[in-house]
């Protein structure tokens, strides 16, 4: 009877792991075939350039004296539809440009180490061979902190402003795990292959952790089916691990490289708790000219939870420059 009663159990649990793995195959399959479909039907919006011999997707709009540049912070899936608001409602006010890392958005894959000073340097290369006049207002989301300072440190004359949007400092990137972020970006990347993150998607649901929730309910009806393509096409990306490994290096270079001296630094924060609130204290120190505010029920992607106040004050520093 006991034998029997195994045999059952081994039989049941052989059937669902086998039911699992059936299910898993054929959403891969669904996600391989997927991506071939949105490949063909959402083309890049902007210009593509080759940069350090890999193709990056740059999206330019407006007119005006200032010229912002948006950084895109770590894992976000296309530049375009992350910073779609704010480069439509700046448009009457200032020249705006974005840009897709490399594996992400309409941006080609490449084996070149994303070092910071690499990346910076084809940031640098990309903003001159698309004809983008200095100097710049830099804006930077989260991880992009590292990637704004360093251009400024790098370029001090080509940059007039400086807003970093929910970013940590350099000295809590130096010190924190890298680990931790290689594991979520695998389990993510597992999610995607295997068309789990696709299958979510088509019962409304979009993983918080990447702020696809908020910004997708908030964009133009036209706009959404491209979004959440990039979303299941790029979360968890590959590309992205080799940032993850050089972050604490990364980080260290920003230090070595020293503060700003005056150039202005607004610093915008999510009220995310008293070890947030100490994170954004240290990125007072990186310039003469900085000051720091905390927005209320903000969440991580801010420019899409408090998109109105984050606008305001983008027109503030055009103004002001």
């Amino acid at each position: 009877m006991i034998k029997t009663t195994r045999k059952r159990r081994l039989s049941i649990g052989f059937r669902l792991l086998l039911i699992v793995l059936i299910l898993l195959l054929s959403g891969g399959i669904w996600q391989n075939e997927m991506m071939k479909v949105e490949f063909r039907k959402y083309l890049p919006k902007g210009q593509i350039y080759q940069i350090n011999s890999h193709d990056i997707h740059l999206y330019g709009v407006g007119q005006g004296e200032s010229t912002i540049v948006f950084i895109s912070g770590s894992g976000t899936p296309s530049a375009f539809t992350d910073f779609y608001y704010l480069q439509n409602e700046l448009q009457p006010y200032s020249r705006t440009v974005s840009y897709d890392h490399a594996g992400f958005g309409w941006s080609e894959k490449t084996n070149i180490p994303r070092t910071i000073d690499i990346v910076v340097e084809e940031l640098h290369e990309l903003l001159q061979k698309a004809g983008e006049q200095a100097p710049y207002i830099l804006v930077g989301h989260s991880l992009a902190s590292l990637e704004t300072i360093r251009y400024a440190q790098k370029y001090p004359d080509e940059v007039k402003g400086i807003i970093l949007l929910d970013s940590g400092s350099p000295e809590y990137y130096a010190k924190e795990s890298e680990m931790k972020s290689y594991l979520i970006n695998r389990i993510f990347a597992g999610f995607r292959v295997t068309g789990v993150v696709r299958a979510l998607g088509t019962f409304g649901v979009l993983l918080p952790f990447t702020g696809e929730n908020i910004r997708n309910q908030s964009l133009p009806n036209e706009i959404k089916g491209m979004d959440v393509a990039m979303y299941y096409n790029h979360i968890g990306e590959s590309n992205n691990l080799n940032a993850i490994r050089n972050m604490n290096e990364n980080a260290q270079s920003v230090i070595e490289g020293g503060y700003l001296k005056d150039i202005p630094l607004l610093i915008l924060s999510s009220d995310s708790g008293s070890d947030w609130e100490e994170v954004q204290k240290e990125l007072l120190h990186w310039s003469d000219e900085s000051r720091q505010e905390t927005l209320p029920d903000s969440e991580h992607y801010i420019h899409w939870s408090n998109r109105e106040a984050v606008l305001e004050k983008i027109l503030e520093m055009v103004k002001l420059n």
